[in-house]
């Protein structure tokens, strides 16, 4: 397992109470018509010595804002990009990863097989991600889902089984 099906391992264990959701599409089709509309007052707007600039960053902004916007509207149609969602909270779960140095794998593993996360978070961590813990929580954390993960031969390799908490 990768650290990129830990995300189908708590959908399968949640028993419901997690499933893959696309986000709302509203954020993007508005970044984009925002962008279409500063192109249309760019053509609209009389070309003349007192509003070059004003044209150029009209120009400027709506073209970036359009492409973005149509940028994240791909992305968001796209299959790969649903997200873990809760649905007794109503919300979707915040990942998170949490770095320590290879010397506290047993101290973090013991952590997570107890379940005490408060005490993991709590830990100095490190800044090279030799052990990882990736983190899903909801922001009202009924929901917690962990994994810990070693960086080993150019991978990241689970060294601990999935602990989800769901209250």
């Amino acid at each position: 397992m990768s650290k990129y099906d830990m995300r189908e391992a708590i959908y399968s264990q949640s028993e419901g109470a997690i499933v893959p959701r696309s986000k709302s599409m509203v954020w993007p089709i508005v970044v984009t018509m925002v962008g279409v509309g500063l192109l249309v007052l760019n053509a609209i707007i009389e070309a003349t010595v007192q509003n070059g600039n004003l044209k150029s960053a009209l120009l400027l902004f709506g073209a970036v804002f359009a492409i973005a916007g149509v940028v994240m509207v791909v992305v968001r149609l796209s299959g790969a990009s649903k997200a873990p969602y809760c649905v007794k909270d109503g919300c979707f779960l915040a990942k998170k990863e949490l770095k320590f140095a290879k010397e506290q794998k047993n101290i973090v593993v013991d952590l997570l097989r107890k379940g005490d996360f408060a005490t993991l978070r709590s830990l100095k961590q490190s800044d090279v991600s030799a052990l990882t813990v990736v983190e899903y929580s909801s922001p009202k954390c009924r929901v917690v889902a962990c994994q810990a993960f070693e960086y080993l031969e150019l991978e990241l390799r689970p060294v601990s089984d999935l602990v989800l908490k769901v209250e």
